[in-house]
């Protein structure tokens, strides 16, 4: 039987600096792992990923709504792990606020943008963030990513989400 998880995950900007979490050890998902700050959808959020993302920042960050300045939809991917389908959605922002939390999801740090790809991601990730690094600087478009087995390799499909009416 296949089951659907749905997650988010946010990549926050402040004055050229990215926030990071590197994930702990402990976690069941990724352990020691670098990802941006996000989670899982409750039961009750399932229509409004802004809703999720906002929430689940304030969680692990600290960082109240009122100090995102922007935050935008850029990626959702699709994978299949096992029995499992996982939908994320992939948020970009700007925050003005750089005081932080820590919490058990393991610990934040603000790094330089420039030197965002050289930390250990998931492939899923890396493949998301190398396409992101490709983007224009003002492209809002949302992007929907499959993940595909290419001869063992991962192998991510990228298509820009518009309306087509």
């Amino acid at each position: 039987m296949i089951t659907l998880t749905h997650g988010t995950a946010a990549f926050l900007k402040n004055n050229g600096n990215i926030l990071l979490l590197k994930r702990g050890e402990h976690r069941k998902i990724a352990p020691g792992f670098w990802s941006g700050p996000g989670g899982h959808f409750e039961e009750h959020e399932m229509d409004t990923p802004f809703e999720v993302i906002y929430r689940e920042i304030e969680e692990e960050t600290g960082i109240i709504r009122e100090n995102i300045q922007s935050i935008w939809l850029a990626y959702i991917i699709i994978r299949r792990s096992k029995d499992e389908i996982r939908q994320l959605y992939i948020f970009f922002g700007e925050t003005s606020q750089t005081d932080i939390i820590q919490t058990d999801e393991g610990q934040l740090f603000w790094i330089p943008e420039a030197e965002m790809m050289a930390r250990r991601y998931t492939e899923v990730f890396t493949a998301m963030l190398e396409h992101y690094m490709e983007r224009k600087p003002n492209d809002r478009a949302i992007y929907a990513g499959v993940s595909c087995n290419n001869n063992g390799k991962l192998k991510m499909n990228w298509s820009k989400c518009e309306d087509f009416e």
